[in-house]
C-alpha cells in the first residue's frame, strides 16, 4: 500500500490537482502489492484508480469547520473581514459575549474577572460543546493594574482597523454578527464591518424578546442602533433600549477612565464620586444613536453588580476530516480482492 499512501498523504486543493496526481500515478512503476501499475491488468487498475480518486477526492472537498462550531463560515457571503476573502483553514477569530450573571467590580485583580467570564463562558450549550472546557476568555476591562487591551491581548494596533490589520475578527455568539474587523477596530466603537452604524436594527414601536423571554415594545422616539449583542438577550431585563449595563473601567478607545481632574472610574478603584467607595465606569449593551458604542455609559458604585463583557482567546478554522464514503469502502475492499486472485 505504499504507493497509494504516499499519493494520497499529498494535499489536495483544488480538483485539478486530484486529477493531475492520478493521471501521475497510473503511468507510474511504483510498486502496489509487488506488481507495477503499468503490469497490472485492466480490471485492477480501474479498481485502484477509483479507491485513489475517492480518497483524493475527499481531501480536496473537506469542508472547514470553526472551532467551538458557534461561527458560521457562510454567514456575509462566507468572507473573513479581515482578510477580505473567503475563510480558509488557520485564519483565527474571536468570540464575545456579556456575561448573564451578574457581579461587583471590587477588585482589581483581572484575573478574578476572568475566572468569572470563563466560568459564564463554560456554562454554554451553544456549538459542538467543547466550550464548556474552554479557556483563554478575559474580561474586556480596564482595572487600576491591568489596561483592557494587555488583559484580553489586543494591543497590537498597527495596521488600522482597516482589512488586514493586526490581531483577528470578532463575532457575537450568535456565530453571524461581526462586531469588529481586528484589534484596532476592537476599539475604534466596534462598528460592524458589513453593516453601517447607522442602520436602524429595532425601530420605535417595534418588539423583542427581553432576556426572560417576555415581549417588549422599544419606546416612543428611540431607536436601537448597531448591537453586536441585540440577538444575546434582546432588550435585556429592564426592557430598555440600553440594554444591560456592563462593567468596563474605560474609554470607547480603551483608554482607562483616570486622571488628575476626573474620579478614578477603573475596575477596583477605590476613589471614586462617593466617600471611601469606588465608582466603576460601565456601557450599555446596546446603543440608541449611532454616537453610543458598547462600552462606554456611565458609572456606578463598584460593590453593585454588573455584568461583564468576555472575549475569547484567537479561535480556529479547520478543515473537517471527512467521513470515508461506501464507494470508498467499496474500492479498498476491492484491491484486496484484486491482490487475492492474483495469488
Amino acid at each position: 500500500m505504499e504507493a497509494l499512501s504516499s499519493l494520497t498523504n499529498k494535499v489536495y486543493s483544488t480538483p485539478s490537482k486530484v486529477t493531475k496526481s492520478i493521471s501521475d500515478f497510473s503511468r507510474s512503476k511504483l510498486p502496489f502489492y509487488g506488481f507495477t501499475f503499468q503490469n497490472m491488468k485492466s480490471t485492477s487498475k480501474v479498481v485502484i484508480i477509483t479507491a485513489v480518486s475517492l480518497l483524493a477526492g475527499g481531501f480536496a472537498n473537506a469542508a472547514l469547520v470553526s472551532q467551538f462550531g458557534i461561527l458560521d463560515l457562510t454567514a456575509n457571503g462566507g468572507i473573513n473581514p479581515n482578510t477580505g476573502v473567503a475563510w480558509a483553514a488557520g485564519d483565527q477569530y474571536r468570540l464575545a459575549f456579556y456575561t448573564a450573571s451578574k457581579f461587583d467590580a471590587v477588585s482589581s485583580d483581572p484575573a478574578v474577572h476572568n475566572a468569572r467570564v470563563t466560568g459564564e463562558a463554560n456554562s454554554s450549550n451553544l456549538g459542538n460543546g467543547a466550550i464548556t472546557t474552554s479557556t483563554g476568555w478575559t474580561a474586556m476591562i480596564t482595572t487600576t493594574t491591568t489596561s483592557v487591551q494587555d488583559n484580553t491581548g489586543t494591543g497590537d494596533l498597527s495596521g488600522g482597523p482597516g482589512i488586514g490589520g493586526a490581531g483577528f475578527p470578532v463575532y457575537a455568539m450568535d456565530g453571524r454578527t461581526a462586531i469588529a474587523r481586528n484589534n484596532a477596530d476592537i476599539w475604534n466603537n466596534w462598528s460592524n464591518p458589513f453593516n453601517s452604524d447607522a442602520v436602524i436594527r429595532l425601530a420605535t414601536g417595534t418588539t423583542n424578546l427581553d432576556s426572560s423571554g417576555n415581549l417588549v415594545t422599544v419606546p416612543a422616539n428611540q431607536n436601537v442602533h448597531y448591537s453586536p449583542f441585540l440577538n444575546q438577550f434582546g432588550l435585556g431585563d429592564s426592557a430598555t433600549i440600553h440594554g444591560e449595563q456592563v462593567w468596563t473601567g474605560s474609554n470607547s478607545n480603551g483608554a482607562p477612565l483616570n486622571s488628575p481632574t476626573t474620579a478614578d472610574q477603573r475596575v477596583g478603584s477605590v476613589n471614586g464620586v462617593e466617600l471611601s467607595v469606588g465608582n466603576t465606569n460601565w456601557g450599555s449593551s446596546n446603543a440608541n444613536n449611532p454616537g453610543r458604542v458598547w462600552n462606554r455609559g456611565n458609572q456606578s458604585n463598584s460593590t453593585f453588580a454588573n455584568s461583564f463583557y468576555a472575549l475569547s482567546a484567537p479561535l480556529t478554522v479547520t478543515e473537517a476530516i471527512p467521513e470515508p464514503s461506501t464507494g470508498l469502502l467499496c474500492a479498498i475492499g476491492g484491491l484486496f480482492l484484486v491482490r487475492r486472485r492474483r495469488k
